[in-house]
Parts: structure tokens; sequence; C-alpha cells
């Protein structure tokens, strides 16, 4: 009953000595980017209330800017708090939220850190399927080759608990040949420990205690923490109890004891083993020798030494005093014994406070993380309202927009019929001024015929088939050049002034400064209001008129001026005959209209200006100026 709570109680031990190196322990597998989480963590070894504190208040900040990345942090610290006080539970659903948080995360370095710890603390509780799916996930996102082998390690644990011993010492074995390649003695000893556990547990001594021996010779001159050193721990525990033979177990325990000599550990665990050989002396009954280990135990109890330890070095002392009847010695020991066993109640009392009140503050936090949760569900409603809103708006918006392109096409397609009519009513008035032309010129022919003039006749209708070809060439096109335009214009004044040559006289000024070549107009363009000078104007005019056409440049325009001396508009419609009067000016009102269309179909500025050359004589005559613009 004494060895079996003496071994309780050093399993106590050297589990608040786990509580105390776990944060250590975390730092190798997770780096701490965030100062106050840096804080938390350090506060996190002896008060881990306020390292609670610190995340809430974290998590407070980082759930309002949505910092995932912090996030997880702060509830990956918290689960590593929950598992060095032993709320094994807690710390899992904590890591289960880190895990929660990334999940949208792929590319996190955190989350194969987070399935490790999962994988342990449901190992822990039994979860085997949980444990053995997290560590697979661990080990197939695993960038980092040292918490891959840890993943490869709880797999090997996972087995070994499951008894499935060939598969966990052969993942035991590739674990141990990763770390003998990073020189890592700790590693190599620990799995050693682990390995020593797992033959215990197939009946297989001579191999456990021959692995049992290799972690031993592994952890020589080396500083070991409670996480490293409680696999050789259980491993001797297991071997020592397994046993039969009393002096081997002292064998095994004198073994471990020697080899403590030269590896910087925790006093307590020293303590632990030498109290464990002194009572092994105690059960063969040798007094003298357990006296010895007892003596050596109570040599290592100082003021920083947990109390639980020296509680039980008091009573192994107390129950050696009474086997030699030193009833004295004993009966002081047993004080002691109760002193400090009182620090112990005290102690667990106080431990039992701090997670009351640590659980008191996950209280808080879980409040917290509830009412954020509430708000993040009410604007994820509002985001889905607003997203809706917004839908139906771009729903208008386009509607809209198909709506502007469709007025769009169909007013293009307006303006190009209207274009395409002004197009035809174009070819319409020029067709109409073909024959209106040709008509006159046959009136010309028809005078010299009258009068018995054939030689006259004939040359004016040489003339005359030559201004024909050039007018039904050009009547086909929409431009011709300004210099084909003068062309046509100057044949035409020869055929009039050979007719009329009694009646008026001319002159053709152009400017040198125009390229005539490289300016398009319209056929037929001037020619109307020569026609008209000289069959309305200069015609009734008493005496010899005259009649001047300049063309000269100003700016980026070609001002052409067509001006007489005739009798002016005004008596030219009253003296018209009945016959006349039927026919309205035919040519100049179709020139009018034409550049009207032109510049509408387009986009030309011709401008057209008829007025009077000599306002109040009796002969005002008529001034035409066309503008016509020119290329820049």
């Amino acid at each position: 009953m004494t060895n079996n709570l003496s071994i309780l109680l050093l399993l106590l031990l050297f589990a608040v000595q786990g509580v105390m190196a776990q944060p250590e322990q975390n730092s190798r597998l997770w780096k701490v980017t965030d100062p106050l989480l840096v804080k938390a963590r350090q506060q996190s070894i002896s008060h881990p209330e306020e390292a609670i504190k610190m995340v809430e208040s974290l998590l407070q900040r980082n759930k309002k800017t949505g910092n995932r990345s912090a996030l997880s942090e702060a509830y990956l610290l918290l689960g590593d708090i929950y598992e060095q006080i032993g709320q094994t539970a807690l710390a899992r659903q904590r890591y289960a939220e880190a895990l929660s948080v990334l999940r949208r995360e792929k590319s996190s370095t955190l989350i194969p850190v987070i399935l490790y710890k999962l994988g342990n603390t449901e190992l822990k509780e039994g979860k085997l399927p949980d444990a053995r799916a997290h560590f697979r996930r661990c080990l197939d996102s695993a960038g980092d080759e040292h918490l891959a082998a840890r993943c490869r390690e709880g797999l090997a644990d996972l087995a070994t608990a499951a008894g499935n011993y060939r598969e966990g010492n052969m993942l035991y074995d590739s674990v141990q040949a990763f770390f003998e390649k990073q020189l890592d003695s700790i590693g190599v000893a620990r799995i050693d420990a682990k390995k020593a556990q797992a033959f215990v547990s197939q009946q297989d001594l001579p191999r456990a205690l021959e692995s049992y021996s290799n972690s031993l010779s592994y952890i020589q001159q080396q500083q070991l923490d409670y996480e490293d050193y409680a696999p050789i721990e259980k491993a001797n525990r297991a071997i020592i109890q397994s046993s039969q033979d009393e002096q081997e177990k002292i064998g095994l325990s004198l073994n471990t004891v020697k080899s403590q000599e030269n590896t910087q550990l925790p006093t307590e665990a020293r303590i632990g083993e030498q109290l464990q050989l002194a009572d092994l002396y105690l059960n063969k009954g040798d007094l003298e020798k357990a006296e010895k280990y007892v003596n050596a135990s109570r040599s290592l109890i100082r003021k920083d030494v947990n109390p639980a330890s020296s509680a039980e070095v008091y009573k192994k002392s107390s129950e050696l005093n009474l086997k030699r009847g030193a009833y004295e010695a004993a009966l002081e020991d047993y004080r002691q014994f109760m002193a400090e066993n009182e620090k112990v109640l005290q102690q667990k009392q106080d431990e039992l406070d701090r997670q009351v009140s640590i659980l008191k503050e996950q209280g808080k936090i879980d409040l917290l993380v509830k009412d954020f949760d509430i708000e993040e569900k009410e604007q994820a409603l509002l985001q889905s309202q607003v997203r809706s809103q917004r839908l139906f708006i771009i729903f208008l918006c386009l509607l809209l927009a198909g709506a502007v392109v469709s007025f769009y096409f169909i007013m293009k397609n307006v303006r190009r019929r209207r274009q395409a009519n002004q197009l035809l009513l174009l070819k319409s008035l020029r067709t109409q001024m073909n024959p209106h032309f040709i008509f006159n010129a046959l009136n010309s022919v028809n005078n010299f015929i009258s009068r018995n003039d054939e030689r006259s006749a004939n040359r004016f209708l040489s003339s005359f088939a030559r201004l024909m070809r050039l007018v039904l060439d050009q009547s086909q096109k929409d431009f011709i050049s300004f210099e084909e335009e003068l062309g046509l214009l100057e044949l035409y004044l020869e055929l009039e002034h050979f007719r009329f040559r009694d009646k008026f006289d001319y002159s053709f000024e152009k400017s040198p400064e125009i390229d005539y070549a490289g300016v398009e107009v319209p056929p037929m363009l001037i020619q109307p209001f020569v026609e008209n000078a000289i069959w309305h104007g200069l015609r009734y005019k008493e005496g010899k008129g005259r009649l001047e056409i300049v063309i000269e440049k100003e700016g980026n325009v070609a001002r052409v001026v067509v001006r007489d001396d005739g009798i002016g508009r005004k008596r030219s419609v009253e003296i018209k005959t009945k016959q006349q009067a039927k026919y309205s000016s035919t040519g100049l009102q179709n020139v009018s209209r034409r550049i009207g269309l032109i510049n509408q179909a387009y986009q030309k500025k011709y401008e057209l200006f008829i007025e009077d050359q000599f306002p109040g004589r009796p002969d005002p005559g008529t001034a035409v100026i066309l503008n016509i613009p020119m290329p820049a």
C-alpha cells in the first residue's frame, strides 16, 4: 500500500513538473507573432489565469478586425494552457476552434501544428480513430521535418495503445532514425523509452531492458525537462513492475540512480528515484541500504522543492525509523511529513482555486465568443440583404444599360436610315439637275438651228457633247475633286458665252494657294449659280453685262464668289413669262437643298450667301458666296 501510494505521489509530482515544462515544448512547434500573445505565453507558466485574460482581450480585438491568423494563435495558446493544467477536454475544444478559424486558410503553417495537438489530446482521451485521422492529416500537411517526425511519433503511440505493436515499432524506428540524423540525443532516448514500454506490454523483458538501457545512455550529460524524461521514468516503472525478481528490480533502480548522476534532472525526479530504491531495500529487509538512499533523498530537499516530494521523503524516513525502533526520530519525521502534507493540501487548494478562476475566465470567453458569433450571424444576414439589394440594383442597372444600348442602336439605325434617305434624296436631286441642264443646253442648240447657223450649231454641239460626257461621268459620284468641278464649269462658261457673247463678258480668277486636286466637292455644285446669273440676270439686261467668278482662300475655307451686274432677282421674277412662271429656278433650289443635305449626311460645313451686288441701282446684280471647307 505504501509503495503504491509513493508511486501515485511521484506521478502527481511529475504531472506538476509537466505543467511547468509544457510551454517550452510548445514553443518548439510554433512561434507566436502577436506581442500580447508572447506576453500571455510567458504568463501562462506561472499565472495561467492572467494569461487567459490577455487572450480574452486579444480575441475581442481580432474578432472585430477579422484577423484569422491571430485568432487561431489565441485559441491555440488557450489549448496549451488548458492542457498544461490537465483540462484535456477543454484543450481539445480550443484546438478544434483554432482549426475551424483556419478552415479557409489552406496554406497556413499553423494547421499541421493544430492537427498534431488535436491528435495528442484525443489520444489521451482514448479517441483513437479521431487521433489517427488528425495525425495522418498532420503528416500530409507538415512542411517542417521535425513536426512531421512528431506526427509519426504520435501515430506510433496510437498504434501501440491500440495493440498494433508491429506497426508501432516500425514507426518508432523511422522516427528514431530521423532524430539520430538530427543528432537529437534526447529525442532518441525518448523513443527508446517508449519502445521499452511497448516491449514490456509484449512481455519481451530482454528487449525492454535493452531499449531502456539505450535510453539511459543517450541522456548522459543532458539537461532534461519532464516531457523528455517522463517516457524514461514510465519505462523504468513498467520494467520494475513486470520483473518478479527483487534483486533484478534493485539492480534496475540502481542503474537508473547512477545514470542520474550524469544527468541534469529536476530535483523532484532525483528524489523519486532515490525513494524508489529505498523502498525496494525496505521490502527486502535491508534497512542499512534503505537508510542510505533515504538520507540521500533528504539531502536533496531545498526550499524550492515541491512539498509533495518533501512529504514523501519524511514519510519514508518515518517508516524506516519505525522498523529500526527509533520511535522519537520516527515521530519527528512524521511531524515533518504532516507539516509538508499541509503545504501539499494548501497547494492543491490553491491549484483548485486557480482552476476555478481559469474556468470562470473560460466562461467569459465562451460568452464573448457567443456574442461575436451572434454578431457575425447578424452581419452575415445584413450582408445577405445588402447583397440581395445590390444584385437587384445591378439588375436594374443592367436593365437600364440594356435599354440605353437598345436606344443607342435604334437611334443609330434611325440615323443610318435617315442618312440613307438623305443620300437617296441627294441622288434624286442630282438626277433632277441633269435633265434641267440638258434642257437648257438643247434650247441653245435649237436657237442656232432656228437661225440657220449650221456651223455654229455644229461647233456648239461638239463642245456640248464633251460637256455632257463630263456631266454624265460625274453624275454617278457623290464627290469629285474641286479641279474637276472647275474644269466642267469652264467648259460650260465657254458654251454659254458662245451663245450669249453679245450679252456679257466674263472673268475667271483662281487663287494659286488652293490645292484644287485635294479638295472634294459634290458635282454640279457651282454651275447652277453661274447658269442662274446668265439666264435670269444678264440675259435681260439692256446692254452688255459682266460676270465674275473669283475663287480665293480664307483660312481653311475656299470662298467661291459668283457675281453679275444683271437686272437682279426682283426684276427677274417680274418679267418671267407665264410658261417660265410654271417652272421656278429648279437648279438654284436644288443646289440649296443639296448643300443642306450634304451638311447633315456628311457632317460638312458648306455655307451659302445670296445678296444684291449693287443695292439701290436700276441693275442691282446678284452676288452668290459659297464657302467650301478644305482639309486641315
